[in-house]
């Protein structure tokens, strides 16, 4: 069978997926804080700040803090924490 056919088998299933997906009601969720919030404001694209840019020495000592704070996340047990 090609991809081809395959794929259009697939289509109709993906309906069916998610027409049996659990969408939650989201009617309530926003604080009365947020809704009154002002909007941010919008800057034009010329305005923008310059991207950061990071000095190689410091990559390394950045790339083994990140092994450190991920060594320590893999250490948490999910179960503990509900």
């Amino acid at each position: 069978m090609s991809i081809v056919c395959h794929m259009r088998h697939a289509l109709p299933l993906l309906f069916v997926l998610a027409a049996c997906a659990d969408i939650p009601a989201l009617d309530g969720t926003v604080t009365e804080e947020a809704r009154n919030a002002p909007y941010p404001r919008l800057l034009p694209l010329d305005a923008q700040p310059a991207p950061i840019v990071v000095q190689t020495g410091d990559m390394d000592a950045r790339v083994a803090a990140l092994q450190r704070r991920a060594e320590a996340l893999r250490r948490i047990d999910p179960g503990a924490l509900q």
